[in-house]
């Protein structure tokens, strides 16, 4: 599948896109590196990516936004979630494919969610 039809999510500590898979990576990881994956247990197929060199650099901002996001979608607690966090669908064999509209509007959902639990 072409890859601009592979949407994925994007979440910054402040707002949510879908741009093509690709853009979600170079921006998440870019080239420092190395890229983190993480399944969404809530939604098969579902996956988070990151950027494993920002889980521990405290120059980072912090991504709450997203931290209750993937929590909402089934990933464990973090205390602590750093930079950019990208979700996507994948295959069984872990490639990304397209994320249909229902599960993007999910993923809007619970990032509007997040965002009202972080106003409060």
């Amino acid at each position: 599948m072409h890859d601009s039809l592979v949407l994925a999510a994007l979440i910054s500590p402040y707002r949510l896109r879908f741009p093509p898979h690709s853009a979600v990576v170079d921006r998440v990881v870019g080239d420092a590196g190395p890229m983190g994956t993480a399944a969404l247990p809530r939604v098969p197929g579902l996956r988070m990516l990151f950027d494993e060199s920002d889980a521990s650099n405290a120059s980072q901002d912090m991504n709450d936004l997203a931290r209750l996001t993937v929590e909402a979608l089934g990933h464990p607690y973090q205390e602590q979630m750093r930079g950019l966090v990208g979700i996507y669908l994948a295959d069984a064999e872990g490639i990304p494919v397209s994320m249909p509209t229902s599960l993007q509007e999910r993923i809007s959902a619970e990032v509007n969610r997040a965002r009202s639990t972080l106003k409060n």
